[in-house]
Protein backbone atom coordinates (compact mmCIF):
# COMPACT_ATOMS: atom_id res chain seq x y z
CA UNK A 1 0.00 0.00 0.00
CA UNK A 2 1.30 3.44 -0.91
CA UNK A 3 2.23 5.46 2.13
CA UNK A 4 -0.48 7.84 3.26
CA UNK A 5 -3.37 6.06 1.54
CA UNK A 6 -6.24 4.14 3.17
CA UNK A 7 -7.04 0.43 3.05
CA UNK A 8 -9.59 0.08 0.25
CA UNK A 9 -11.55 -2.58 2.12
CA UNK A 10 -12.39 0.02 4.80
CA UNK A 11 -13.68 2.68 2.39
CA UNK A 12 -17.43 2.84 1.78
CA UNK A 13 -17.73 5.93 -0.43
CA UNK A 14 -15.74 7.70 -3.15
CA UNK A 15 -16.70 11.30 -3.95
CA UNK A 16 -15.10 13.26 -6.77
CA UNK A 17 -15.25 16.65 -8.40
CA UNK A 18 -15.41 16.69 -12.21
CA UNK A 19 -13.78 19.68 -13.92
CA UNK A 20 -10.04 19.76 -13.38
CA UNK A 21 -10.20 16.57 -11.31
CA UNK A 22 -11.87 13.49 -12.81
CA UNK A 23 -12.04 15.08 -16.28
CA UNK A 24 -9.01 16.02 -18.37
CA UNK A 25 -8.49 19.52 -19.73
CA UNK A 26 -10.68 18.65 -22.70
CA UNK A 27 -13.57 17.94 -20.34
CA UNK A 28 -13.44 14.20 -21.08
CA UNK A 29 -13.10 10.99 -19.06
CA UNK A 30 -9.92 9.24 -20.20
CA UNK A 31 -9.97 5.57 -21.19
CA UNK A 32 -7.78 4.69 -18.22
CA UNK A 33 -10.03 6.51 -15.76
CA UNK A 34 -13.11 4.85 -17.24
CA UNK A 35 -11.61 1.36 -17.01
CA UNK A 36 -10.23 1.80 -13.48
CA UNK A 37 -13.56 3.03 -12.10
CA UNK A 38 -15.47 0.25 -13.85
CA UNK A 39 -13.10 -2.36 -12.37
CA UNK A 40 -13.42 -0.94 -8.88
CA UNK A 41 -17.22 -0.72 -8.93
CA UNK A 42 -17.41 -4.29 -10.21
CA UNK A 43 -15.00 -5.54 -7.54
CA UNK A 44 -16.75 -3.58 -4.76
CA UNK A 45 -20.51 -3.61 -5.56
CA UNK A 46 -21.36 -2.08 -2.16
CA UNK A 47 -19.04 0.89 -2.68
CA UNK A 48 -20.82 4.23 -3.15
CA UNK A 49 -19.59 6.42 -6.01
CA UNK A 50 -20.60 10.08 -5.80
CA UNK A 51 -20.16 12.95 -8.25
CA UNK A 52 -19.83 16.36 -6.54
CA UNK A 53 -19.90 19.31 -8.91
CA UNK A 54 -20.96 22.88 -9.41
CA UNK A 55 -22.90 21.73 -12.47
CA UNK A 56 -26.52 20.66 -12.69
CA UNK A 57 -27.63 17.06 -13.29
CA UNK A 58 -28.22 17.77 -16.99
CA UNK A 59 -24.57 18.77 -17.51
CA UNK A 60 -23.22 15.49 -16.08
CA UNK A 61 -25.08 13.23 -18.53
CA UNK A 62 -21.94 12.54 -20.57
CA UNK A 63 -19.90 11.52 -17.53
CA UNK A 64 -22.60 9.25 -16.15
CA UNK A 65 -23.02 7.54 -19.51
CA UNK A 66 -19.28 7.04 -20.08
CA UNK A 67 -18.85 5.52 -16.61
CA UNK A 68 -22.03 3.46 -17.07
CA UNK A 69 -23.41 4.52 -13.68
CA UNK A 70 -26.83 5.88 -14.67
CA UNK A 71 -28.66 2.82 -13.37
CA UNK A 72 -26.11 1.62 -10.84
CA UNK A 73 -27.29 1.36 -7.22
CA UNK A 74 -25.19 3.26 -4.66
CA UNK A 75 -24.38 6.06 -7.10
CA UNK A 76 -25.38 9.43 -5.68
CA UNK A 77 -24.87 13.03 -6.79
CA UNK A 78 -24.14 16.45 -5.27
CA UNK A 79 -25.12 19.14 -7.77
CA UNK A 80 -24.78 22.94 -7.84
CA UNK A 81 -22.00 22.81 -5.24
CA UNK A 82 -24.11 20.86 -2.77
CA UNK A 83 -27.37 22.79 -3.20
CA UNK A 84 -29.10 19.62 -4.41
CA UNK A 85 -28.34 16.03 -3.37
CA UNK A 86 -29.80 13.09 -5.29
CA UNK A 87 -29.87 9.44 -4.26
CA UNK A 88 -29.17 6.64 -6.75
CA UNK A 89 -32.85 6.60 -7.77
CA UNK A 90 -32.74 10.29 -8.73
CA UNK A 91 -34.81 11.30 -5.72
CA UNK A 92 -33.87 14.58 -4.02
CA UNK A 93 -32.78 13.86 -0.46
CA UNK A 94 -31.58 17.40 0.29
CA UNK A 95 -32.08 20.80 -1.35
CA UNK A 96 -31.37 24.39 -0.40
CA UNK A 97 -32.65 27.48 -2.19
CA UNK A 98 -32.01 31.22 -2.24
CA UNK A 99 -34.42 33.60 -0.45
CA UNK A 100 -36.80 35.00 -3.06
CA UNK A 101 -36.46 38.58 -1.86
CA UNK A 102 -32.70 38.23 -2.39
CA UNK A 103 -33.30 37.04 -5.96
CA UNK A 104 -35.39 40.13 -6.68
CA UNK A 105 -32.81 42.48 -5.12
CA UNK A 106 -30.04 40.81 -7.16
CA UNK A 107 -32.04 41.43 -10.34
CA UNK A 108 -32.50 45.07 -9.36
CA UNK A 109 -28.78 45.61 -8.83
CA UNK A 110 -27.73 43.90 -12.05
CA UNK A 111 -30.22 45.86 -14.14
CA UNK A 112 -28.39 49.06 -13.18
CA UNK A 113 -25.27 47.73 -14.95
CA UNK A 114 -25.82 47.33 -18.74
CA UNK A 115 -22.77 45.06 -19.11
CA UNK A 116 -23.85 42.59 -16.45
CA UNK A 117 -24.00 38.89 -17.36
CA UNK A 118 -25.63 36.52 -14.91
CA UNK A 119 -27.84 33.46 -14.60
CA UNK A 120 -29.77 31.48 -12.01
CA UNK A 121 -29.65 27.74 -11.41
CA UNK A 122 -33.15 26.35 -11.07
CA UNK A 123 -33.13 22.57 -10.57
CA UNK A 124 -31.79 21.06 -13.80
CA UNK A 125 -32.05 24.35 -15.71
CA UNK A 126 -29.98 27.47 -16.07
CA UNK A 127 -32.08 30.63 -16.46
CA UNK A 128 -30.20 33.26 -18.51
CA UNK A 129 -31.16 36.69 -19.83
CA UNK A 130 -28.60 37.32 -22.59
CA UNK A 131 -28.67 35.19 -25.74
CA UNK A 132 -24.92 35.16 -26.40
CA UNK A 133 -24.19 34.36 -22.75
CA UNK A 134 -26.76 31.54 -22.83
CA UNK A 135 -25.11 30.02 -25.92
CA UNK A 136 -21.68 30.22 -24.29
CA UNK A 137 -22.88 28.51 -21.10
CA UNK A 138 -24.32 25.69 -23.19
CA UNK A 139 -21.18 25.39 -25.34
CA UNK A 140 -18.79 25.25 -22.41
CA UNK A 141 -20.78 23.29 -19.85
CA UNK A 142 -23.52 21.54 -21.84
CA UNK A 143 -26.01 22.97 -19.39
CA UNK A 144 -29.69 23.10 -20.27
CA UNK A 145 -30.19 26.88 -20.67
CA UNK A 146 -33.57 28.60 -20.79
CA UNK A 147 -33.53 32.14 -22.20
CA UNK A 148 -35.97 34.47 -20.47
CA UNK A 149 -36.58 38.20 -20.11
CA UNK A 150 -35.78 39.70 -16.74
CA UNK A 151 -39.36 40.93 -16.42
CA UNK A 152 -40.79 37.48 -17.09
CA UNK A 153 -38.48 35.89 -14.53
CA UNK A 154 -39.33 38.48 -11.88
CA UNK A 155 -43.04 37.89 -12.47
CA UNK A 156 -42.61 34.12 -12.15
CA UNK A 157 -40.68 34.55 -8.89
CA UNK A 158 -43.27 36.93 -7.45
CA UNK A 159 -46.18 34.67 -8.45
CA UNK A 160 -44.58 31.62 -6.84
CA UNK A 161 -44.24 29.80 -10.15
CA UNK A 162 -40.44 29.76 -9.90
CA UNK A 163 -39.26 29.46 -6.30
CA UNK A 164 -36.63 26.71 -6.06
CA UNK A 165 -33.66 28.79 -7.19
CA UNK A 166 -30.48 27.13 -5.97
CA UNK A 167 -27.77 29.63 -6.84
CA UNK A 168 -26.88 32.69 -8.90
CA UNK A 169 -23.75 33.03 -11.06
CA UNK A 170 -22.31 36.13 -12.68
CA UNK A 171 -19.30 37.22 -14.72
CA UNK A 172 -17.43 39.66 -12.52
CA UNK A 173 -15.14 40.72 -15.37
CA UNK A 174 -17.95 42.67 -17.05
CA UNK A 175 -19.47 44.21 -13.93
CA UNK A 176 -18.46 47.68 -12.73
CA UNK A 177 -16.54 48.04 -9.43
CA UNK A 178 -19.61 49.73 -7.94
CA UNK A 179 -21.84 46.80 -8.91
CA UNK A 180 -19.35 44.27 -7.53
CA UNK A 181 -19.20 46.12 -4.21
CA UNK A 182 -23.00 46.29 -3.97
CA UNK A 183 -23.34 42.59 -4.81
CA UNK A 184 -20.90 41.70 -2.07
CA UNK A 185 -22.79 43.85 0.44
CA UNK A 186 -26.04 42.15 -0.56
CA UNK A 187 -24.40 38.74 -0.14
CA UNK A 188 -23.29 39.66 3.37
CA UNK A 189 -26.76 40.96 4.22
CA UNK A 190 -28.19 37.50 3.46
CA UNK A 191 -25.14 35.63 4.77
CA UNK A 192 -24.78 33.66 1.53
CA UNK A 193 -21.96 31.32 0.55
CA UNK A 194 -19.55 32.39 -2.19
CA UNK A 195 -17.60 30.37 -4.75
CA UNK A 196 -15.26 31.85 -7.34
CA UNK A 197 -13.76 30.31 -10.48
CA UNK A 198 -11.01 31.48 -12.82
CA UNK A 199 -10.91 34.83 -10.98
CA UNK A 200 -14.05 36.18 -12.70
CA UNK A 201 -16.94 33.68 -12.43
CA UNK A 202 -18.67 34.19 -9.07
CA UNK A 203 -21.50 32.16 -7.53
CA UNK A 204 -23.68 32.88 -4.51
CA UNK A 205 -25.49 30.04 -2.75
CA UNK A 206 -27.78 29.69 0.28
CA UNK A 207 -26.22 30.05 3.72
CA UNK A 208 -24.56 26.86 4.92
CA UNK A 209 -24.55 25.31 1.45
CA UNK A 210 -21.43 23.85 -0.13
CA UNK A 211 -20.12 20.47 -1.25
CA UNK A 212 -19.15 19.66 2.33
CA UNK A 213 -22.58 20.24 3.84
CA UNK A 214 -24.18 18.37 0.94
CA UNK A 215 -21.90 15.40 1.53
CA UNK A 216 -22.51 15.54 5.28
CA UNK A 217 -26.25 15.23 4.63
CA UNK A 218 -25.64 12.31 2.28
CA UNK A 219 -23.36 10.23 4.49
CA UNK A 220 -25.64 10.83 7.46
CA UNK A 221 -28.48 9.46 5.34
CA UNK A 222 -26.31 6.46 4.36
CA UNK A 223 -24.98 5.90 7.89
CA UNK A 224 -21.38 6.24 6.69
CA UNK A 225 -18.67 7.92 8.78
CA UNK A 226 -16.34 10.55 7.31
CA UNK A 227 -13.38 8.25 7.99
CA UNK A 228 -14.87 5.83 5.43
CA UNK A 229 -14.87 8.42 2.64
CA UNK A 230 -12.24 9.28 0.01
CA UNK A 231 -12.65 12.62 -1.80
CA UNK A 232 -10.95 14.11 -4.86
CA UNK A 233 -10.87 17.79 -5.80
CA UNK A 234 -8.95 20.65 -7.36
CA UNK A 235 -10.60 23.95 -6.46
CA UNK A 236 -11.43 26.32 -3.65
CA UNK A 237 -15.01 25.07 -3.70
CA UNK A 238 -13.66 21.66 -2.63
CA UNK A 239 -12.27 22.91 0.69
CA UNK A 240 -15.44 22.16 2.68
CA UNK A 241 -15.69 18.81 0.91
CA UNK A 242 -12.18 17.94 2.11
CA UNK A 243 -13.04 19.07 5.64
CA UNK A 244 -15.91 16.58 5.78
CA UNK A 245 -14.05 13.42 4.75
CA UNK A 246 -11.38 11.24 6.29
CA UNK A 247 -9.27 10.95 3.14
CA UNK A 248 -9.09 14.19 1.12
CA UNK A 249 -6.92 13.84 -2.01
CA UNK A 250 -5.99 16.74 -4.30
CA UNK A 251 -4.80 16.44 -7.88
CA UNK A 252 -1.39 17.96 -8.60
CA UNK A 253 -2.93 20.76 -10.67
CA UNK A 254 -5.19 21.83 -7.78
CA UNK A 255 -5.43 25.42 -6.66
CA UNK A 256 -2.76 26.05 -4.03
CA UNK A 257 -5.47 27.18 -1.60
CA UNK A 258 -6.84 23.61 -1.52
CA UNK A 259 -3.63 21.61 -1.11
CA UNK A 260 -3.12 22.27 2.64
CA UNK A 261 -6.44 20.49 3.27
CA UNK A 262 -5.33 17.33 1.44
CA UNK A 263 -3.80 14.27 3.06
CA UNK A 264 -2.34 13.16 -0.26
CA UNK A 265 -1.45 14.82 -3.57
CA UNK A 266 -1.89 12.62 -6.65
CA UNK A 267 -0.89 13.26 -10.25
CA UNK A 268 -2.63 15.93 -12.32
CA UNK A 269 -5.97 15.49 -14.06
CA UNK A 270 -4.09 15.30 -17.38
CA UNK A 271 -2.08 12.36 -15.99
CA UNK A 272 -5.16 10.46 -14.72
CA UNK A 273 -4.40 11.38 -11.13
CA UNK A 274 -7.73 10.11 -9.78
CA UNK A 275 -7.39 6.77 -11.57
CA UNK A 276 -3.78 6.45 -10.43
CA UNK A 277 -4.56 6.73 -6.73
CA UNK A 278 -7.79 4.69 -6.98
CA UNK A 279 -5.71 1.84 -8.38
CA UNK A 280 -3.33 2.09 -5.44
CA UNK A 281 -6.20 2.03 -2.94
CA UNK A 282 -8.60 -0.49 -4.46
CA UNK A 283 -6.67 -2.51 -7.06
CA UNK A 284 -3.32 -2.94 -5.32
CA UNK A 285 -3.29 -6.71 -5.91
CA UNK A 286 -3.65 -6.24 -9.67
CA UNK A 287 -0.88 -3.61 -9.68
CA UNK A 288 1.50 -5.79 -7.68
CA UNK A 289 0.85 -8.76 -9.94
Amino acid sequence: MSSGLPDGSKIKLIVTDLDGTLLNNGGKVSERTKEVIKKILKKYPDLHFVIATGRTRQATTYVREVLDINNRPKTEYLYSNGCVVFDSNNNIIYENTLPLDYVLKFHELMQKDPKSLYCYTYGDDIIAFDEMFAKEVYRLLKENVTLMTVEDHINKVKSGEMTNINKVSYVGFFASPETLAQLEELRKEYNLEKAQYDSYIVEYMPHGTNKGTGLAQLIKNLNISKEEVVAFGDGGNDIELFQNVGWPIAVENANEILKPYAKYITKSNEEDGVADVLEKIFLKDEIEN
